[in-house]
């Protein structure tokens, strides 16, 4: 399919339900309403065995450029983490204005081999929305099945309870996030989580116009660990 077709169906495949969903929760005017059911479907014809990496990379881009959420949404879900280079990382990030949008650039940048510099570097940006990705990214390589030791979430932790509380909006609830992930990953990880959130108290998080809530840490950990405690259970979950 062309950029013209791709871009096309977004727009046609979007309904105006989905965009006001996505408007209430601050996509921004720039926006079709298209379903990650739609995305996924568009996504097919870019990813799996056989398909050119290349041509979807450059069609990521294209779709980046335009500055439509719905067409950075499926750009980040059809770039190719080996092409895409830190400094275009970099400029991605900073376009972003819609958390969700930040959110799914972080899964992508989780699969680069600068994931950990991209951290140390957006978790520390005064942004809100570059936090955003930073605290997000952090999430992500928490629940991979990566071959990073605890000590760099033991850092992680440490630098989110002194950031929480005086964090922007939407990074304090990519922060709260992390926390779970983190908590997540390993029994030791859990228990300093735990501690934190058991210092750091309530976290307040304004969620505007939407039926979202904030998650308690230490509750929401407490299901986690349920579920790991099952026979079968073999992945982490947040």
């Amino acid at each position: 399919m062309t950029f013209e077709e791709i871009f096309t169906q977004l727009q046609v495949l979007g309904t105006e339900q989905t965009r006001k969903s996505y408007l209430r929760h601050g996509s921004g005017p720039n926006v079709f309403g298209a379903s990650f059911a739609t995305y996924g479907v568009l996504k097919k014809q870019f990813v799996g065995r056989g398909k050119d990496k290349t041509l979807a990379h450059g069609m990521a881009r294209q779709l980046w450029h335009t500055q439509n959420i719905d067409a950075q949404s499926l750009a980040t879900m059809i770039a190719d983490p080996q092409q895409l280079t830190e400094a275009e990382a970099e400029v991605w990030a900073r376009d972003i204005q819609y958390y969700a949008l930040a959110d799914l650039l972080a899964a992508l940048v989780a699969q680069t081999s600068f994931a950990q510099a991209k951290v140390a570097q957006w978790t520390m940006a005064p942004a809100e929305m570059l936090q955003r990705v930073g605290y997000s990214l952090v999430s992500r390589l928490a629940l991979a099945a990566s071959l990073l030791p605890d000590a760099f979430f033991e850092d992680q932790i440490v630098q989110m309870e002194r950031a929480i509380q005086t964090a922007p909006n939407r990074a304090k609830e990519a922060i709260n996030t992390a926390f779970i992930s983190i908590g997540s990953r390993s029994e030791m990880l859990r228990a300093l989580v735990e501690q934190a959130a058991a210092r750091l108290g309530d976290i307040v998080i304004d969620h505007g116009d939407t039926s979202c809530q904030t998650f308690a840490i230490r509750e929401y950990l407490g299901r986690v660990w349920a579920r790991k405690a099952k026979p079968g259970a073999t992945t982490q979950a947040a």
